[in-house]
């Protein structure tokens, strides 16, 4: 099969030339997919068309390793921050940060009058609001791996974050909306 394959090296390469890839990087798309063809295809029946290798099958093969490349190389971009020059501290607006840690402690102020249920099971989901020593809001946990933790239905918990998102919107839209607008009054 590794013969057959090998006969048409140049239109493996060309193939992928057509798509976009580089050459050097092409050359090594064309080793590994022989190494995966014979791998994975026990009866080479299976990727011939008639006496001739399957070239479509081949491009597919082909296709689909450099695709699944480029977007694994694409998740991460790394930029170089040393071309940056960073603003002196004193432009940071510090009247926005003191808006911000007010409008958490009022948030937390509000949860702590809810129920010992509410409470907790909001603090399940949404962990901590606010990480003090850098100020990012921490991302919310999954349902499912809450209601797992918890050993509680998944509909009942869906219910209830439901109502905590309302609660806090209905409480604190004006003020959230107020901080983004960069309108720095007292929160409510």
């Amino acid at each position: 099969m590794l013969e057959k394959l090998a006969v048409h090296h140049n239109l493996w390469l060309q193939m992928l030339n057509n798509l976009g890839c580089e050459s050097e990087l092409a050359k090594d798309l064309v080793q590994d997919m022989y190494l995966r063809l014979h791998r994975l295809v026990k009866d080479e029946k299976n990727i011939m068309y008639g006496d001739d290798v399957n070239k479509y099958f081949v491009y597919r093969t082909l296709m689909n390793m450099y695709l699944t490349t480029m977007k694994r190389d694409s998740k991460y971009n790394f930029t170089d921050i040393s071309d940056y020059n960073s603003p002196p501290d004193e432009v940071y607006n510090h009247q926005e940060d003191a808006y911000f840690e007010e409008l958490l402690d009022d948030i937390k102020d509000h949860i702590k009058e809810w129920g010992i249920y509410d409470k907790a099971l909001f603090n399940l989901y949404f962990g901590v609001i606010v990480n003090k020593n850098n100020k990012n809001i921490d991302t919310p946990r999954s349902l499912r791996a809450v209601a797992k933790n918890a050993n509680l239905g998944l509909s009942s918990i869906h219910i209830s974050v439901k109502s905590y998102k309302e609660k806090l919107s209905e409480e604190f839209l004006e003020d959230i909306q107020d901080y983004f607008n960069k309108d720095f009054g007292k929160p409510k």
